[in-house]
């Protein structure tokens, strides 16, 4: 059976007008061919006002309707469907369109059958003209004018409202899905800047004077919408659900105006909808509708303020209080990436980092530091900077948690450096970070408390040996009680001249964990300029091996994370004994 339009003809495609009924669902192993051709120019459109056709799975494997985007079997399928259809809508490209009805043998239910509206008409959108040849922009098949921009890997692209920079067609809904990259190894965010923008939707307008928000905005007539959650993007693209934005923009828009963007996907995917009713306005100016340029750029879900180009992981923070992660974070990071973060405070501040998750790949029973991170203190001397690691020349890496970390006095910046290699990769780390007014010594003279909200409780002293007093114990604040929150200890212990000092811990209770090979200091945590390893926690004193020092003098540090970060408040105390030029020991508990 054979329909041609003329330049504008509505039928009805049903058993009755099209005598289907000697193919119908009565029989068995029927099939029957619709083949319904257009004028040039013209598109046509299908409407399913009635379908129950035999549901015997997704891929309709039994009875079947399928359609055809052209004039033959060769032709793309736009959809082949059974089961209850209600209200269903489809659009040829081209000037034809072929539609098979099949029946198996035997017949498997007794449904009613289909009744399809159709239509040709050059009324609806011309789709190459829509897409501008532009690759990676085509057109969804089987809708009037819904386009799917795919990134070719950090590429820009152009979307244009139906007939831009002429009048949009009334009575017209055209959705935009714009997607990044997503994998493994790729992760971009979209960014949609509208570069013309002229959408009338109120008699009364003219130009738009930016409202203060972009919920004062209403569009009865005609307008754009802007969907970046996963939320508001799944009911635009719904058949049933109400469109929900987080932006909807009409009017003439004047160039500079922040209502033109830019947009920013909250992942790998954006959804712009333009949409008209039978009332179409104007201001008399050209051009109508709207044309925005669309970038795709890496995303490495920092949070950060960007450094560097868009494929850069570098990223500043210079908020009071925040956090800084790895790539993706908490998604595996990608392999093969460097990135570097710059933690920045002012003259007579200093910085506090902890480390809320820390994962990072290493092989089991080999390297466990293919994947590193590194923390650096930032001087700044005149024009220069000057970077010192963190109190030891070791990387962090899958077997050591790091803990708690004060920037050294004098430095009221930070430097962290995570690298990942190509072998394997994990969830990464979240660091919590704040920045503070800074300690009023390198050593305290005397035990101090900081005002409220300035600052650590801040502990330690300078202990020098004298013929009297060789020996010595070192203990945290309020031992053997368990020891408060925000605390920051700095002992400095030095020997007379020719002489060495002696170090072994005689107790230590601090939260953590650590066994010969690995170290999870996350809430508290000491460091011992010269020993073997960089940090020590937990329960066993064992761990901290008899330490003899290479020269008269050596530091230890003890921090304690703040209840800003959550801390868990039954925390225990440490003991370490001291014993000067014999060489004797240091006792903490944590």
């Amino acid at each position: 059976m054979t329909w041609i339009g003329n330049k504008q003809r509505t039928a009805r495609l049903t058993d009755e007008a099209l005598n289907v009924r000697v193919c119908g669902l009565s029989h068995t192993n029927f099939h029957c061919s619709y083949l319904l051709k257009g004028r040039p120019g013209q598109r046509v459109r299908l409407f399913f006002r009635d379908f129950d056709i035999y549901f015997g799975g997704e891929h309709c494997p039994y009875d079947s309707v399928t359609i055809f985007d052209g004039s033959s079997t060769s032709s793309p399928i736009i959809k082949k469907v059974c089961g209850l259809q209600q209200r269903m809508e489809l659009y040829s490209v081209g000037t034809d369109l072929l539609i098979h009805f099949n029946t198996t043998n035997p017949a498997k239910a007794d449904p009613r059958g289909f009744v399809i509206d159709y239509e040709f008409s050059n009324r609806f959108v011309d789709v190459a003209q829509l897409l501008h040849g532009q690759k990676g922009v085509t057109h969804m098949r089987g809708t009037e004018c819904d386009v799917r921009v795919e990134s070719n890997r950090e590429t820009s692209h152009y979307i244009y409202s139906p007939k831009y920079p002429e009048m949009y067609p009334p009575n017209t809904t055209c959705s935009y899905i714009l997607d990044g990259l997503q994998g493994d190894q790729n992760l971009e965010k979209v960014i949609v800047t509208f570069e013309e923008f002229a959408v009338l939707s109120d008699d009364d307008s003219a130009v738009v004077t930016d409202p203060p928000t972009l919920e004062d905005i209403t569009c009865p007539a005609a307008w754009v919408g802007v969907a970046t959650s996963d939320a508001t993007m799944k009911a635009t693209l719904s058949s049933t659900d109400e469109s929900n934005f987080e932006a909807t923009l009409c009017e003439r828009i004047p160039s500079g105006s922040p209502l033109l963007g830019p947009y920013v996907s909250g992942g790998p995917r954006m959804v712009i909808q333009f949409g008209t009713t039978d009332k179409l306005l104007t201001d008399g100016l050209r051009p109508h509708g709207f044309k925005a340029r669309v970038d795709f750029k890496t995303d490495f879900g920092v949070a950060g303020e960007p450094m560097g180009t868009s494929n850069e992981c570098l990223f500043r923070f210079r908020s009071p209080m925040g956090f800084f992660n790895s790539p993706r974070y908490p998604a595996n990071y990608p392999l093969d990436t460097n990135c570097t973060y710059f933690i920045e405070g002012e003259v007579g501040q200093q910085i506090l980092i902890h480390f809320e998750q820390f994962a990072l790949f290493g092989e089991q029973g080999g390297d466990r530091c293919k994947d590193w991170l590194e923390i650096y203190d930032v001087f700044h001397e005149g024009a220069e900077e000057r970077l010192a690691l963190r109190g030891t020349t070791k990387r962090y890496c899958s077997d050591t948690f790091p803990g708690p970390t004060v920037s050294a006095f004098g430095a009221h910046s930070m430097r962290v450096i995570f690298s990942s290699d190509s072998t394997g990769t994990g969830n990464g780390f979240k660091a919590l970070y704040e920045i503070r007014p800074a300690a009023k010594e390198d050593i305290p003279t005397h035990e101090t408390k900081e005002p409220k909200g300035d600052g650590a409780y801040r502990c330690g002293r300078r202990i020098r040996a004298s013929a009297t007093t060789p020996t010595g114990y070192v203990m945290s604040p309020n031992y053997p009680i368990k020891y408060n929150k925000d605390v920051h200890c700095d002992w400095e212990i030095s020997a007379r001249d020719g002489h060495k000092i002696l170090l072994t811990m005689v107790k230590m209770e601090i939260e953590g964990e650590m066994s010969a090979t690995t170290a999870s200091c996350q809430k508290a945590v000491i460091r011992v300029s010269g020993a073997p390893r960089p940090e020590y926690c937990g329960t066993d004193q064992g761990v901290f091996t008899p330490l003899v020092t290479k020269n008269n003098s050596v530091r230890i540090s003890e921090v304690i994370a703040e209840y800003l970060f959550k801390v868990k408040k039954n925390r225990q105390n440490m003991l370490m004994r001291r014993n000067l030029d014999s060489g004797s020991t240091i006792g903490t508990a944590l």
